[in-house]
């Protein structure tokens, strides 16, 4: 029994394979000590290097509206293998953003204040369209559009506009009409419109839809469609979106002019009425110059009247002229004082030998026949003359001294 040895039997199942296990941790190890070092010079690349630079972006184009409102449309490379491209934007104050990629399909997209996070799907090209509100500003009648591009660029101005002044004239590229193309870096356009521009076009129909929607309230015509309207177009006007407001104005007037054309269809009036109506303005004129011309004729007959008097002798009086030879007033028998006018004719019957036909005398004087009578009547009822017929006609004759004492 001393002899015998101990034997433990263990199964071969049990019994782990030293060596086996020593290869694998020496193999794990070496992976680990490779893998380190490339992790640690992924992560600093991508702490040093973005996904997608300024260096990413290939073509941009700049479009001015009159509002002061600017396109943009950009183009960018992009890795088909990144999930996500960084990108850019010019401005602020972004809207209206669309993205899409060489085949025209819509990507998804995220804005910060850095620019848009696009999410690729693997687009090799990515096309980027937007609005921006503060690339330009205004200063009287000054409109001053501000860029700084990382690439060349181009830039389209508005109709009815005038350049004035590039910052960096160095950077012209070409210039074919109302389209500039410049080079990468800084620069400034200033630019006026003219009096034509787009803000007087937009006051102008705003004024004329105002003026319409009034005359149709005044007509109890519903204009609360039109006046809606017109209330954006005024806003938008204040913001300077001078093509908008003039759209809305267009608008606004058109439908206020539809409700104007039901109600007369609904309530027809009569031709008299609208002929009236469509020629009132006429009708006043017309009788304004008539009333005016009745005064100029008034007015003349009143100087030539007053000029035939003057030249009259001063015999005229204001007696109403009569056809029949008035009776003579039996109560005037004398009168204290011979009046100048009578003087007058009595001088002239002196001078032309004491007598003279009394049609004579008013031809003479220029009186009528009445006037002329009511004279000779008084001159004889203070005995100063006597009047004889003769051929049918009366003689005027002065009497005597003796007669008279």
């Amino acid at each position: 029994m001393d002899n015998q040895e101990v034997v433990l039997c263990i199964p071969e199942a049990v019994v782990p394979n030293l060596e086996g296990m020593l290869f694998v941790r020496i193999r794990d190890i070496a992976i680990r000590m490779v893998k380190a070092p490339l992790l640690a010079i992924g992560l600093l690349l991508t702490v040093i290097l973005p996904v997608q630079s300024f260096g990413s972006l290939r073509t941009v184009d700049f479009t001015i509206y009159p509002d002061g409102t600017t396109h943009i449309s950009q183009q960018s490379s992009a890795d088909p293998t990144e999930p996500e491209l960084k990108v850019p934007l010019f401005g602020k104050s972004i809207d209206n953003l669309v993205v899409q990629d060489e085949n025209g399909l819509l990507l998804s997209f995220d804005i910060d204040s850095k620019g848009a996070t696009i999410q690729t799907f693997g687009a090799s090209s990515v096309s980027i369209e937007y609005d921006s509100y503060d690339l330009i500003s205004k200063k009287g009648k000054i409109w001053t559009f501000s860029i700084d591009s990382p690439v060349d660029y181009t830039i389209t101005m508005p109709e009815e506009s005038t350049v004035v002044d590039i910052a960096n004239p160095d950077n012209i590229d070409t210039i074919d009409d109302k389209r500039i193309s410049l080079l990468k870096g800084k620069n400034q356009i200033e630019y006026f419109f003219s009096t034509s521009g787009p803000a007087l076009s937009a006051q102008n129909a705003i004024n004329d839809a105002k003026a319409l929607i009034a005359e149709a309230a005044e007509e109890k015509i519903d204009t609360k469609a039109a006046q809606d309207k017109l209330d954006l177009a005024v806003f938008a006007y204040d913001n300077k979106k001078y093509t908008d407001a003039q759209d809305l104005a267009v608008d606004a007037k058109s439908l206020v002019q539809q409700q104007i054309d039901k109600a007369k269809t609904q309530n027809p009036q009569p031709d008299a009425v609208n002929w009236f109506k469509d020629n009132v303005v006429g009708i006043a004129t017309s009788i304004v110059a008539l009333g005016g011309a009745i005064s100029a004729i008034t007015l003349l007959l009143k100087k030539t009247k007053s000029a035939v008097k003057k030249t009259m002798a001063p015999l005229l009086n204001k007696e109403e002229e009569s056809d029949s030879e008035p009776e003579v007033d039996t109560d005037e028998l004398v009168t204290q004082e011979m009046r100048e006018d009578d003087k007058q004719l009595v001088s002239y019957l002196e001078k032309n030998g004491g007598q003279a036909f009394e049609r004579d005398l008013r031809k003479k004087f220029l009186l009528p026949r009445t006037t002329m009578w009511r004279a000779v009547k008084r001159l004889e009822r203070q005995g100063v003359i006597e009047i004889e017929k003769k051929d049918f006609q009366n003689l005027v004759r002065l009497k005597k001294k003796e007669e008279t004492q």
